[in-house]
This record gives C-alpha cells, sequence and structure tokens, in this order.
C-alpha cells in the first residue's frame, strides 16, 4: 500500500520563488477497513473523543461546574438556546474570556442541560496539540455524525451527499471547508428543519451546536472560514432553528468576525465572582476533609480548618480563576512525593504566599521535579508532542524506562494529568501550561526550546527504524504498532521536520543521512524513504559551504523515487518528487552554470503545474515554483520573453489567490518584483512601475509589524518607491521610501547584519534625493553619519 503524501511549503522572507520540499510520511491519512455497505459513521470517521461524552481524564480539557457554581451565567446561556429565533434573532453567542476562567466548564455544562431536553445537536471541544482536535478539518464530519444521532432523519441526505461528493469526507480534498461543513451540517438540517413538522416546534424549541475552546484550533484560517460560512448561513437563513455556542479567549482572527450585531457576545469575566470560588473551595476542602484521618485529627485538636480568615484569603488570592484555584487545591492536597513530610496544613500557607497567576504556581511546581533525571527532555516533549502518547509511548519514544518517566511526573500531578495506566494519554491540566512552556521569557530554565523538534525528529526516526528492522518489509500500520510507532508514522515528516531543519548542522544532518539509508534497508515502500533521504541531502546540500556532492546525490535520489512513481504519468505522488528534482536542479545550476541543468528543472516544474490543475489549492505554489526557475533562467540568459513568462506565471497565481487568501501577499511581492525588473529593463514601460509600486503596497498591507515576510516587502517597495519618485517627482512618494528604508534598517537590520550596509546606502540616498530639494540640514547630517557607518565596515 503506498502511503499517503504531505508537502509543506517553506515560504523564505522577501522570496520571490516559493519553495516546495516534500516531506511525505506514511500513516498521515485515517485508514479505515471499509465493510461492504459502510454506515454513515464508517464514511464519516468522526472525532470520538471531541464530544462533551469523552473521557475526560484522558481527553482534556477536564473541566466541569460543581453543584451550584456558575448558576447565572448557565441560566442565561440556555434560556438564550431554547428560546425562538423569531423572538432572540441572533443565532450566534460568544462566550470569552482569559485562560482559566472557566468557559470550557460552563461549556459542559450547558451541553449536559441541553441534552437532557433533546435539543443539544452536536458538540466538539477542541484542544490544542490533540493531534485532530486542535485543527479544523474533520470538524464538518464530526458535527454530521453527532447531528444524524440526533436527528435520524438527516442520514439520508448525508449519505446523498456523500455520494454526489466523496471528496465532502476528506479535509485535503480540495474542497473548502465552506463546502464541506455546508453539505454535511447545514443543508441536511435546513433541509428536514423546511420540510417536517418539526419545524412549528423547533422555531420555539431550537437545536444547539456547542464549539469550544475555538482558539485551541491551530488553524487560524480555517477558523475565519467556519465563522465566516456560519454567520452567512444565517443571515440567509434567519428562521433555521439552530442555536450555535462559542467559547473562546479573545484572539484577533476570532474577535475580528464575532465582534458584529449578529453575534451575542458575554464576558466572563463579568461573571466570574468570589461567591462561586468560595463554593468551589468548601467543595474541595470537605470532600478533602473526609478523606484525610490526618486532617480530621488536626481539625479536633485545633479547631476548624481552614479557618474562617483563611478560607477568605484564600478566595481573594485567587482572584476569580478557576484554574487558579484547581491547580492550587492540587498543590495544596497533593504531596510533592511520597516521600514528602509537608501536610495540607502546612501547604496551605505556602499556597497563599505564591504569587496571583499560574507562572508562579507552574514555577513552583516544576521545581518539585527537576532534579530527575531526564526532566527536561521529558517536559520538552509534552509540551512539543501534537498529540498526547501515554507513559508506555513517552518511555519508547525517548528510549527510557517507564519507572523513569513517571519518577518525573508523579511530582507533578497538580499541573499534569497522570492518568492510572501506562497506556491512557498523558495531558496537560490546562494550555496555558503549554503557553508558559513555550515562552522563555517566562518560563526560563523550564523552557521547550524550538531546537527541541530536531531531537523529536530523531527519535521518531530511530522509534520507526527499530520497527521496521523488527519486521522487515512490513506495512506497520496493518500491524498493531505501538503509540510511539504510530505518533512516529503519523507526524516525524508531517510536523517536525520543518520546525526542526534549522537546527540541523551537517553532523546531524549526516546522522540522519545514515539512519534513512538504514530505513531503506527495511521500508515496504522504497519511494517514500528515498523521498525523505533526497530532502535531507537537499537540505544537507545548502548548510555544508564546503565543495560536496550532496545536491548530485540528492537530484540521484529524487530520480530514482520519481522512477518508481512512473506508472500512470498522472500519478499525484509524483507532484512532490517533481517539485523537489526541480528545486535541486536549479540549485545545480546556480552551482554549474549549465544551461541544459536549469531547463531540466524547468521541465520538472512544467509537469508539476500540470499535476495541479484548477481549482487545485496548491496550483498556485506550483506556478510561482514554476516562474522562478524561469526567472532564474531570465536572470542568466536576459531573455525578455523568459520575463514575460515569469509574469504571466505570477499573475495566474495571484489571481488564484483573491483577498483575504493568507498567501495573497506572496504572490503580490512576486509580481510586483517581477514587474519592477521588467521596468528597470524596459525603462520607458511605466506602468509596469505604477503597477508594481501598487501591488507592492498591497502586499505590505497585508503584513503585520514584525511578520517574517515584512522584511523582505519593505526592501523591494522601498527601492520601487524611489524609481518610482525619480520618474513622477512627488515628495511624498519620496518621503515613504524614507519611512520604509528607516523601518528597514532600524528593526531588521542590527548592527553586524550582513544586509545592513546595503540598507544604509539606500537610506543615504533617499535622503540625499530629499535634501536636493529641501536642502534640510538635518537630512545632510544624518546622510554624512550613514556613510560614515558603511566606509568603517559596519
Amino acid at each position: 500500500m503506498a502511503a499517503p503524501q504531505i508537502s509543506v511549503l517553506n515560504n523564505s522572507e522577501g522570496a520571490r520563488v516559493e519553495t516546495l520540499i516534500n516531506t511525505r510520511v506514511e500513516g498521515d491519512q485515517h485508514i479505515h477497513q471499509w465493510s461492504p455497505e459502510p454506515t454513515l459513521s464508517d464514511l464519516l470517521q468522526p472525532i470520538t473523543d471531541a464530544s462533551h461524552t469523552r473521557n475526560r481524564k484522558q481527553s482534556p480539557p477536564d473541566s466541569a461546574c460543581l453543584p451550584g457554581t456558575r448558576k447565572p451565567v448557565i441560566k442565561s446561556i440556555t434560556s438564550w438556546a431554547s428560546s425562538s429565533v423569531l423572538i432572540k434573532r441572533r443565532h450566534v453567542l460568544w462566550l470569552y474570556g482569559y485562560a482559566g476562567c472557566g468557559k470550557s466548564a460552563i461549556a459542559q455544562e450547558v451541553c449536559r442541560q441541553v441534552q437532557g431536553g433533546s435539543r443539544l445537536l452536536a458538540s466538539f471541544f477542541f484542544y490544542r496539540n490533540a493531534g485532530d482536535r486542535s485543527t479544523i478539518g474533520r470538524l464538518p464530519n464530526t458535527l454530521a455524525n453527532q447531528m444524524a444521532e440526533t436527528i435520524p432523519k438527516t442520514k439520508d441526505l448525508i449519505k446523498a451527499a456523500i455520494k454526489g461528493g466523496p471528496d465532502l469526507l476528506r479535509a485535503d480534498s480540495g474542497l473548502s471547508l465552506t463546502a464541506r461543513i455546508e453539505s454535511l451540517v447545514y443543508d441536511p438540517l435546513r433541509v428536514v428543519s423546511e420540510g417536517s413538522v418539526l419545524t412549528k416546534w423547533s422555531l420555539s424549541t431550537p437545536y444547539l451546536i456547542v464549539i469550544d475552546g475555538l482558539d485551541e484550533c491551530e488553524d487560524k484560517e480555517g477558523v475565519q472560514e467556519f465563522l465566516d460560512c456560519t454567520l452567512n448561513f444565517f443571515k440567509q437563513h434567519p428562521q433555521i432553528p439552530l442555536r450555535i455556542l462559542i467559547t473562546s479567549r479573545i484572539e484577533q482572527h476570532i474577535r475580528h468576525r464575532l465582534q458584529v450585531d449578529t453575534v451575542l457576545l458575554k464576558n466572563l469575566a463579568d461573571h466570574c465572582s468570589d461567591n462561586d470560588i468560595a463554593a468551589f473551595a468548601d467543595v474541595v476542602f470537605h470532600d478533602a476533609i473526609q478523606a484525610s484521618p490526618i486532617i480530621q485529627a488536626y481539625i479536633r485538636e485545633n479547631g476548624a480548618w481552614p479557618s474562617p480568615l483563611d478560607r477568605h484569603k484564600l478566595v481573594e488570592h485567587i482572584g476569580g480563576s478557576f484554574i487558579f484555584a484547581s491547580t492550587l487545591f492540587k498543590f495544596i492536597f497533593n504531596p510533592s512525593s511520597p516521600d514528602d513530610p509537608s501536610t495540607p496544613m502546612g501547604r496551605l500557607p505556602l499556597a497563599l504566599n505564591i504569587n496571583p497567576g499560574l507562572d508562579a504556581l507552574y514555577w513552583q511546581t516544576l521545581s518539585r521535579s527537576v532534579h530527575h533525571p531526564h526532566f527536561s527532555k521529558i517536559i520538552s516533549t509534552l509540551t512539543l508532542l501534537v498529540e498526547p502518547l501515554p507513559i508506555t509511548g513517552i518511555a519508547e519514544l525517548l528510549e527510557l524506562k517507564v519507572f523513569e518517566v513517571l519518577q518525573v511526573l508523579l511530582d507533578l500531578q497538580a499541573i499534569i494529568q497522570v492518568p492510572g495506566t501506562d497506556d491512557a494519554p498523558v495531558t496537560f491540566c490546562h494550555t496555558s501550561l503549554r503557553d508558559f512552556l513555550t515562552s522563555e521569557s517566562r518560563s526560563g530554565s523550564f523552557s521547550a526550546p524550538p531546537s527541541f523538534h530536531s531531537h523529536l525528529y530523531l527519535y521518531c526516526l530511530r522509534c520507526e527504524l527499530r520497527a521496521r528492522q523488527a519486521t522487515p518489509q512490513a506495512e506497520l500500520l496493518q500491524g498493531e504498532p505501538t503509540a510511539a510507532v504510530r505518533y512516529s508514522l503519523k507526524y516525524r515528516e508531517a510536523r517536525h521536520w520543518n520546525p526542526s531543519k534549522r537546527f540541523f548542522g551537517v553532523a546531524g544532518l549526516g546522522k540522519i543521512v545514515q539512519l534513512q539509508r538504514k530505513m531503506l534497508e527495511v521500508h515496504p515502500d522504497r519511494a517514500i524513504v528515498l523521498s525523505h533521504l533526497g530532502t535531507v541531502l537537499y537540505t544537507l546540500a545548502k548548510r555544508d559551504r564546503s565543495p560536496s556532492d550532496h545536491i548530485k546525490v540528492a537530484i540521484s535520489t529524487y530520480r530514482e523515487a520519481l522512477a518508481l512513481r512512473a506508472s500512470p504519468p498522472s500519478n499525484p505522488s509524483r507532484y512532490p518528487l517533481l517539485t523537489n528534482l526541480g528545486h535541486a536542479l536549479t540549485m545545480l545550476f546556480e552551482q554549474t552554470s549549465d544551461v541544459a541543468d536549469i531547463e531540466k528543472a524547468i521541465a520538472m516544474f512544467r509537469e508539476a503545474v500540470d499535476l495541479r490543475p484548477p481549482p487545485a489549492p496548491d496550483r498556485p505554489v506550483s506556478l510561482s515554483n514554476l516562474a522562478g526557475a524561469i526567472d532564474t533562467q531570465f536572470r542568466h540568459s536576459g531573455s525578455l520573453p523568459h520575463l514575460d513568462e515569469v509574469i504571466s506565471l505570477h499573475r495566474e497565481a495571484l489571481d488564484l489567490r483573491p483577498h483575504p487568501h493568507p498567501d495573497r501577499h506572496l504572490s503580490l511581492n512576486n509580481l510586483g518584483t517581477a514587474l519592477y525588473t521588467r521596468y528597470e529593463k524596459t525603462p520607458q514601460a511605466l506602468q509596469d512601475l505604477d503597477e508594481a509600486v501598487s501591488l507592492m503596497r498591497e502586499c505590505l498591507a497585508c503584513l503585520p509589524d514584525f511578520g517574517i515576510h515584512r522584511r523582505g516587502a519593505l526592501a523591494n517597495i522601498s527601492v520601487a518607491l524611489r524609481s518610482f519618485y525619480e520618474q513622477r517627482r512627488s515628495l511624498d512618494d519620496l518621503e515613504e521610501a524614507i519611512s520604509h528604508s528607516r523601518e528597514l534598517v532600524t528593526e531588521y537590520y542590527p548592527i553586524g547584519f550582513e544586509e545592513r550596509k546595503q540598507g544604509l546606502v539606500e537610506l543615504a540616498t533617499q535622503l540625499q534625493l530629499r535634501f536636493e530639494v529641501t536642502g534640510n540640514q538635518d537630512d545632510l547630517d544624518e546622510i554624512h553619519q550613514l556613510w560614515g557607518e558603511v566606509e568603517e565596515g559596519v
């Protein structure tokens, strides 16, 4: 069975070529055994641990409202949810608030209460670094499956939609999320509600979908598309008997879509009272006292515990944060280790002295375990895993003993959910811990650095290699692989290669090459390993400045893999191999200037483009890759027809990325730069300069301050605007150019940066042009200062 492929974009900032490096991986699809007559659930393959009925101990968040707490806010939500859409017309309610204020617990309780009235249509609890629950791709499938169970009449409509469009089932099919969620969820519900006696009743008693933790979804563009699609659906069908509760933190990409008149907003910070925290504390302390003879003995000798004063201080100290309260109570009642002689009575004063907020508590708790061997390795692994692993899986992946992993985790149960069995996943009690550990400024020596992805990549590679050496030439996924092997197959190339490769030096890449060559001996699909090996050799060729044959070996490796995928010519798995071979041949041409190499590269990219006809979502990437190779040919030949084709390809790519496409800025920059290059070759073509500046301005407007692509965009537009000024003599254009050049030098070209000299020269040139018009002495002084720095060699 051929393994599925993953293609990963690597867009360098300010680049005119969009690079595609193939990272194909076995196991990054959901593989099913199809029955002759598959059920709807078989077809949809929903995420089974995403709803409110999941096992919360194994699939966080493990959040629930204690009896007697959060009553007013829950009542207001359930009242809205049950009211007729003819009376309360806003179909969407956004419950937002800071981390730890209880959003998920409230969503869980709302689901419980609404399900009791048979009105809960579906629920989905996003959770970061929890595999498919941290992406939006399988949301339509999961909601549709739950809806079919709640309203059986929708089953046939969903099946009919799937029969007419099987690609609706796949997140990577090229169909938009809008098309998938409309076809699988919204349209079937609309048809049933409009065509049955259900309508009159449901107008007064609508159904409810609960989407919790939308900010936990890593696919921000997908989130925005989901929100746009949902709001547009309600706009077109204002009487549809459906409401949607969405909970999240305040993230800009969510707020921008939901802070509108048609959405009901509820800030949970306005509903976090000390009374709720006090009720929570009373329940926790009551249960702990009932379970502990030691606390009971203390109370008999010393009176009530905690004292009324300490109870009041504790509630005030918590400050309305339920996650802080929960974690603080675990700190009080859970000893740091079996040998810890302290008691809850002794730990309560310590808890009162911990600075409010989770960071201090995380510091205090992590400090309990930092002395254990492998602490940093285990904590960094838990932080950067794409989805959680059980204790046995962590041990196998990191080549440790199970007891060594347990030794670290047992002292951290106040902040990490350690399951009672070695086979259940280890999860963070709250995603704010991951935020803490990935921010070095907050977590210091506890932080999980991005460079640890390189360790995880090697651990995954060795884990898979061990499994394959044990069963050579076998399809691992057809057996029963361990959790660690399954994780390695699914995520090594797809999620750990790109963030790790910049941290590998020549020696590290050489080690990967050796391991991949061993993999060739035991893997049943040689083309997959050759593809991975070629990618590593290509990266090694870029990294190794000494004379070497790495790029030639990479080309040979890609060619062998391509030969194994030769039939049929339309085989989609040829696409990434063609693309990677094209990039490798382009690199070889840049080293040798042999025209035959760039012509072969262009041929590879042309074939890749043919394999991505419209409306393939990655056709713009294919067009940009082809344009980049032809641009390289143009810079060698100087032939304007080559440049004309570059412009034509970039123009088509831009047309395929309409606003607000997340990669539109790349095509704007590419086309603008190509047009400016043609203007430089034919200065009489002022329309090229006009269009180039317009495109570059739009590109810059698309980019956030300090974004990774902003540096290149600034460099391009500052030069183009100087030419624009020289043609039009508008001082406003020159002022704009100076502003961009100054930002470039100040923010992106610090002292010691190799491109600083070029930036200083451009800024001095622009200031000179302004001085010639205004005679401003300040400009002249700055010009002398800039040239002085240039002459000193920066």
